[in-house]
C-alpha cells in the first residue's frame, strides 16, 4: 500500500458543493487512513463537514488535485513511486448526489485543528472500492457552516 496525501488550503466550505471528491481507480480500491483539518478564519464560528458515500456521480469534474506519494518505493526499478490510479476533483458542473454520511468532523473557524488516524490494523479506516464510478467515490462537503478550512487527507491505495 502506497500512502498519498491529498490537500487543499484555505478553501470555503459549502453545503451545496463538494470541498473534495475522491474517486477510486477502475481496478484499485483505497483506504482513508488519516485526515487533519484546520479552520482558517479570523473569528470563532462553528463548522461541520462530512465524509459521504456518493449516491449519484457528479458530471464533468474539474479543479483536479494530484495526490502526492508520501513514500518513494522503487517498485519498478526505474520510477520512485506509482501515481494514484483514481481522481480527485474540487469542482463539478453538476455536483455528486450525497449518499450515507460516514464520518462527521466539527471544526471551529478560528484555527482549531482536528486530527484523526485509523487504528494500526486499519480496522476503522474508510474503505473505498475501486470502480471509477459513484460507488467508488467519497464526497467531502459541509454539513453546517461556510468558513474557510485547510484539509489534508491521507489515502492508501490497495
Amino acid at each position: 500500500m502506497i500512502p498519498y496525501n491529498v490537500r487543499v488550503s484555505n478553501v470555503a466550505l459549502s453545503t451545496s458543493a463538494d470541498l473534495l471528491t475522491l474517486i477510486g481507480g477502475a481496478s484499485r480500491s483505497f483506504l482513508i487512513t488519516e485526515f487533519e483539518a484546520e479552520g482558517d478564519g479570523t473569528s470563532s464560528a462553528y463548522n461541520e463537514f462530512g465524509f459521504y458515500r456518493v449516491a449519484t456521480a457528479g458530471v464533468t469534474g474539474s479543479g483536479a488535485v494530484t495526490p502526492i506519494a508520501v513514500d518513494s518505493p522503487n517498485l519498478t526499478g526505474t520510477t520512485p513511486a506509482l501515481a494514484f490510479s483514481g481522481l480527485v476533483y474540487t469542482a463539478w458542473s453538476t455536483q455528486p448526489t450525497l449518499g450515507n454520511l460516514i464520518q462527521n468532523v466539527a471544526v471551529n473557524a478560528n484555527g482549531q485543528r482536528v486530527f484523526w488516524r485509523a487504528e494500526a490494523n486499519y480496522s476503522n479506516a474508510i474503505v473505498v472500492p475501486g470502480g471509477n464510478n459513484a460507488a467508488a467515490s467519497i464526497s467531502v462537503r459541509s454539513i453546517s457552516g461556510t468558513s474557510n478550512v485547510s484539509l489534508r487527507i491521507q489515502i492508501r491505495e490497495l
